[in-house]
């Protein structure tokens, strides 16, 4: 069984897991195969996601106290069931060097399906189950000309044929997203080609354009009355945002659609119950349509909403306070109805049906928004077993219900991550007894995000004679403090000093600038002072 690791914190090292802006930070921030997930900056505003952070540990772990061992037991219990399973458990259909994921219920393909697969297979790092499913879109679903050019049959039947070429947006946004992952983690182009490829069809391809041209909200589907009102499920905040930044074609139009994405999805949330409609309107509100009486209700699809919200404060962290209280709506509601419950009005009223599995995991990872919030630890602790005591899917409608849980359990699990292209690195020689937040007691080796720069960190521990040198006088140079800083008067300029606490940390270190020097030292107590060959004792 092929696993992956869970966090950057494997590594021996402690790092700083409460982030509040994209500060200076350490840890691994490669897999094995040296693929990056790590830190990154913007140039105007940096957020408290994991994209700016590199910090993807797993509330199951920090909440529930679950171990690394533990949370990788049940990822791969997960991946069994659903890829290796019997065919009562899975939903993965293996065909030589091609394979589907199979709606049990309908006996079809959808795109939906495939491309949920893809993002499981190159989050779990599972590179050959990847290049099957791939290999199946490509060669039944995928339009590479005439009207539907770059996008996907919503439907085939499982012999790749029939069905229907129109699009469902969800698979669209899915397969660019899962090709962007599998080109970086993978470093091969040929995926990143396909999705270029996708990226610039969602808005050139002179029929069709997914998001809606004057309000850049994704679409019901990109034809006829059809293009003017959209399903929020669609909305994906976090994979627009990466879409912004990584398409080599339409950013400003893909940047525009981020916005109005996250504004979207707020305004489709009810400010009474939390819950979407399954249909609505570019401002929120539910659309009705002739073929589906439902469509104005939070059912099958709208409960996708909430992992989407979710994994958006999470990764990115951009439209924070909104989906904070988005997360209190919902989680609210669904505590007042004591997770009895599936399907509504748009309000709330006429419960029908009981809570499924798809809406346990959906709405854990909604909870993610919450756990800052000490007023709502006990929800958040609910939802969080709730998904993780939750039975796996079997039987005829283990499909949808099963891979909507499946994807809201990596991240839940610290599995999901944005793969990056990979970064430069610079080295860097450090000798001192602590680097952003690492303690050096020998020689050793690490990663260190500074000023939004990567380094490779050679570091060795600062020699302990300073520490054990005699203090002494100097009638020339004269070392004394103020509130805010120790003062270094008359030594040469270009002299050598640092400033050490009693136990020998090095505080700060540099060499004289001024005949005057001041060093700004915030704490107080007592310090040694190394001046060239000299040490002073400082009361401050």
């Amino acid at each position: 069984m092929k696993s992956t690791k869970l966090s950057a914190f494997s590594l021996s090292l402690l790092f700083s897991a409460a982030m509040v802006s994209a500060a200076d930070v350490t840890g691994n921030f490669f897999d094995a195969d040296g693929a990056y997930y790590g830190p990154d900056c913007d140039k105007e505003k940096n957020y408290s996601g994991a994209y700016y952070t590199g910090n993807y540990e797993s509330p199951f772990k920090t909440v529930l106290g679950k171990t690394d061992e533990e949370i990788q037991e049940k990822m791969d219990q997960l991946w069994n069931h659903y890829f290796k399973g019997d065919n009562n458990s899975k939903v993965y259909y293996d065909k030589g060097n091609e394979a589907y994921i199979l709606d049990v219920n309908n006996r079809d393909v959808r795109s939906e399906g495939m491309s949920y697969g893809m993002m499981i297979a190159v989050q779990t790092g599972h590179k050959e189950e990847f290049d099957k499913l791939w290999n199946w879109a490509k060669n039944h679903m995928w339009h590479k000309s005439g009207g539907w050019d770059g996008y996907f049959a919503w439907q085939r039947n499982e012999s790749g044929s029939g069905g229907d070429d129109n699009c469902a947006p969800d698979g669209e946004m899915y397969f660019m997203m899962s090709l962007l992952f599998a080109a970086n983690r993978w470093n091969d182009s040929k995926y990143m080609d396909d999705a270029q490829y996708i990226l610039k069809k969602m808005w050139d391809n002179g029929q069709h354009s997914l998001f809606n041209p004057q309000h850049y909200v994704i679409t019901f589907q990109p034809q006829g009355n059809e293009n003017n009102f959209s399903d929020p499920s669609y909305d994906l905040p976090a994979y627009v945002d990466l879409f912004a930044r990584w398409s080599t074609s339409n950013q400003d139009k893909w940047s525009k659609a981020a916005k109005a994405t996250r504004d979207h999805l707020y305004k489709s949330s009810n400010t009474k119950s939390g819950l979407f409609s399954d249909y609505n309107n570019f401002d929120g509100t539910p659309h009705g349509v002739s073929y589906n009486g439902n469509a104005e209700k939070y059912m099958y699809d709208a409960m996708r909403c909430a992992m989407n919200f979710g994994m958006d404060y999470y990764l990115f962290g951009a439209d924070s306070a909104r989906q904070e209280e988005m997360a209190r709506r919902i989680i609210d509601f669904f505590e007042k109805d004591n997770y009895k419950h599936a399907r509504f009005n748009w309000d709330g009223s006429n419960p029908q049906e009981q809570y499924t599995l798809g809406e346990t995991g959906a709405n854990a990872v909604a909870a993610m928004a919450l756990i800052k919030d000490s007023k709502y630890d006990e929800a958040v602790k609910k939802n969080l077993k709730m998904a993780w005591d939750a039975s796996l899917m079997t039987g005829q409608y283990r499909y949808y219900d099963g891979l909507v849980h499946y994807l809201a359990m990596l991240h839940l699990s610290g599995t999901f991550k944005i793969w990056k292209p990979k970064p430069e690195v610079t080295e860097k020689e450090v000798t001192a007894n602590e680097h952003n937040g690492v303690k050096i007691a020998k020689d050793t080796t690490f990663y260190s995000f500074e000023s939004c720069k990567l380094y490779k960190v050679n570091a060795k521990p600062e020699p302990e004679q300073a520490i054990n040198t005699t203090i002494r006088l100097n009638n020339n140079v004269r070392v004394w403090s103020t509130n805010s800083a120790i003062v270094i008067e008359n030594a040469v300029v270009g002299s050598k000093f640092a400033v050490t606490d009693m136990n020998g940390r090095v505080l700060k270190s540099a060499k004289t600038s001024s005949p005057m020097q001041e060093v700004r030292i915030n704490s107080r107590g007592n310090f040694l002072v190394i001046v060239g060959n000299k040490t002073y004792k400082v009361v401050k």
